[in-house]
């Protein structure tokens, strides 16, 4: 059974247009108009492959074809469809899009399946807006954290209001739960150049790497530039330096662990004065949850050292924590074998980045398929995935959907 490719494709440039701006990049919040748009245009999508499909309480957006054995747990797949600020067209829209396809022709072939197979739009992966992302996904987990949506945006709207004002429920975020999935599968770019490098068509995903991050404040004493000696300073820049390049060091004698310092703020920020404090976010990640233990141990213990050292306190405040999320074996030599039967070249590689998937893994069997990102170009406008990559990662999800799901004897 052949993925429609040309309607794939239209269907990833269509949706591609709500919220692009004037310079190529696509911006759609959780919550919002373009939001709403892009929400209203799925929709009449799946209506129109024949799916039932219901908004619930967090605003998922679920379409369904049901199976003729329908008291199986039934095969979730999906993405989101929410983007960062000038994002790109295929981070999240290609897993909708591509499962909606793979839904469409096993209608269009008059293949029915044993098992439901339910299509989900997921809200507000990215938490860009509010800084507390996988929102629609964690709900249907059962696994949101009320304390989420107290979050507020730049101009202090909280997560709750914004989904009241959309027409949502938040007030019943329970109900979002479900008791009856039995699978959850997800195609979706890589967003890195494992795949480009290895000349691979397909990742078989092993594992989503688990995450932590902190805020790390690093107190000192502030002074004149000049005229404080070297030796009576307690300048918490150089500390920060050392800590920074000791977790660095200590995140790349681990395999598959990455540490990141992406934000960092002086006080008070003045060329001719001595820091008084200095506050920097670290980012760590890793398969493994002991190295996420372990590293955080030994920062706590350096951390300490270096108070000793440079007159300075060291304070390490965890903000959010994700453990490691391993695919299910069997599920990924379904997806080696369908490689194999297609003559696609694949590879097993993890995910640095985290994803719907991984909220699932303590209800059901997950798997996730990869397919390339052109330079490894992702969370701008410059995000690409070649029209045949997609088509060949949509082929194989299909393939996966038709063997989780079942075929069933019973052909219209």
């Amino acid at each position: 059974m052949d993925i429609n490719q040309d309607r794939l494709w239209s269907d990833i440039q269509e949706l591609g247009r709500i919220g692009r701006s004037p310079d190529g990049g696509i911006t759609r919040l959780a919550f919002t108009p373009q939001d709403r748009q892009a929400q209203d245009w799925l929709e009449a999508r799946m209506r129109d492959a024949g799916l039932a499909v219901r908004e619930d309480a967090a605003g998922n957006l679920i379409g369904e074809l049901c199976g003729s054995r329908p008291e199986k747990p039934c095969v979730m797949c999906g993405s989101h469809y929410d983007t960062v600020p000038g994002g790109g067209q295929f981070d999240g829209t290609l897993g909708i899009l591509s499962a909606l396809e793979a839904v469409r022709r096993i209608r269009e072939q008059g293949t029915v399946t044993e098992r439901t197979i339910r299509l989900a739009a997921f809200k507000d992966e990215e938490g860009s807006r509010f800084g507390y992302g996988m929102v629609g996904s964690k709900s249907i987990c059962g696994i949101l954290d009320p304390e989420g949506l107290t979050s507020v945006d730049k101009d202090g709207i909280s997560l709750e209001q914004a989904m009241a004002d959309y027409g949502c429920r938040p007030g019943q975020l329970a109900s979002c739960k479900m008791e009856d999935v039995g699978t959850y599968l997800e195609l979706h770019i890589e967003q890195g150049k494992v795949l480009e490098d290895h000349g691979a068509s397909i990742g078989v995903v092993s594992g989503i790497a688990g995450l932590v991050r902190y805020t790390v404040e690093i107190r000192g004493e502030s002074g004149h530039a000049g005229a404080t000696p070297m030796k009576a300073r307690k300048d918490p820049v150089p500390a920060m330096c050392r800590w920074i390049d000791r977790v660095t060091e200590l995140a790349g004698a681990r395999e598959s662990c990455v540490a990141t310092v992406g934000s960092i703020t002086a006080y008070p920020g003045a060329r001719n004065v001595i820091c008084e404090r200095v506050v920097f976010s670290l980012d760590l990640r890793s398969i493994r949850q002991e190295d996420l233990r372990e590293i955080a141990e030994e920062m706590e213990r350096y951390g300490a050292e270096l108070s000793s050292l440079h007159g300075v306190e060291v304070s390490l405040r965890p903000d959010q924590a994700l453990p490691p999320c391993r695919c299910h074996e069997p599920l990924r030599e379904a997806i080696k074998n369908i490689c194999r039967s297609e003559g696609y070249s694949f590879m097993e590689l993890m995910s640095g980045a985290g994803h719907d998937c991984m909220n699932f893994k303590d209800v059901c069997p997950t798997a996730m398929i990869f397919v390339p990102s052109e330079g490894g170009v992702s969370h701008r406008k410059e995000e690409f995935t070649s029209r045949e990559d997609c088509v060949r990662g949509a082929g194989v999800l299909l393939g996966l959907l038709l063997e989780t799901a079942g075929v069933s004897d019973k052909i219209d």
